[in-house]
């Protein structure tokens, strides 16, 4: 795979001159990985294996004799947790946040047994459970928290070389593509050196991070969030 806007790159492995085949596309350490860099296939590949994980728990969820409090902890600890692997590394479109917001409504109406025919609102189920939105939180938890792993220097040299390096040459016309860390600056509204500082500092990071995550889980709160 070539991370470029040309394509049929010949890339030669011996002296016979034998090529690579070039593909846009590839599954990487259980993550399929993108030249473009686009994360929707991704997204949408993890939450149909989620999906079928709260179907094969079906017999929890329809069990009267489980508390509900018990099975919100088994639909976090095992349907999110299939959902959430890789997303350190995920750069988010506003249609991939919905996508995540619209999943998780629907974890609880699977667990809550309740029919798109019953009309009920995001609002009303999530008073039902004593919950707030979670999950998308989550999601900016584990990338902050990635983030401060790098800038930090536990991740090595070269994951901070990436992050912070540039590529030489004139930009193509066209909007620019959204990039990794545009999701970071945008929750937290501060650019890349102000986070950088403020990640040294571990304790202080920690609390920043817990406040951060719940702000992008509930942007609207005090708001109606009802479909």
């Amino acid at each position: 795979m070539v991370v470029s806007r040309q394509d049929n790159i010949s890339v030669q492995v011996d002296h016979e001159g034998e090529s690579l085949e070039q593909v846009h596309d590839f599954k990487f350490l259980g993550s399929y990985k993108s030249a473009d860099g686009d994360c929707t296939k991704e997204i949408k590949r993890r939450m149909a294996l989620a999906r079928q994980k709260a179907v094969v728990l079906a017999s929890i969820w329809k069990d009267r004799n489980i508390k509900t409090a018990t099975k919100v902890k088994v639909m976090k600890s095992m349907v999110w947790a299939v959902f959430q692997y890789g997303v350190e590394g995920w750069t988010l479109k506003k249609s991939d946040r919905n996508r995540i917001e619209a999943f998780e409504m629907w974890c609880w109406r699977k667990m809550l047994s309740i029919s798109w025919q019953e009309h009920r609102t995001n609002d009303s189920i999530l008073t039902e459970l004593g919950l707030e939105r979670e999950l998308m939180g989550r999601v900016a938890k584990l990338k902050l928290q990635y983030f401060g792993h790098i800038t930090q220097g536990s991740a090595g040299q070269l994951a901070l070389t990436v992050l912070e390096g540039s590529m030489e040459g004139l930009r193509h016309q066209g909007r620019p593509r959204r990039q990794w860390m545009h999701d970071i600056e945008e929750w937290t509204d501060c650019e890349y050196i102000q986070l950088k500082e403020m990640s040294q500092d571990r304790a202080q990071w920690r609390r920043k991070i817990s406040e951060w995550s719940s702000a992008v889980a509930n942007p609207h709160r005090g708001r109606s969030t009802s479909e």
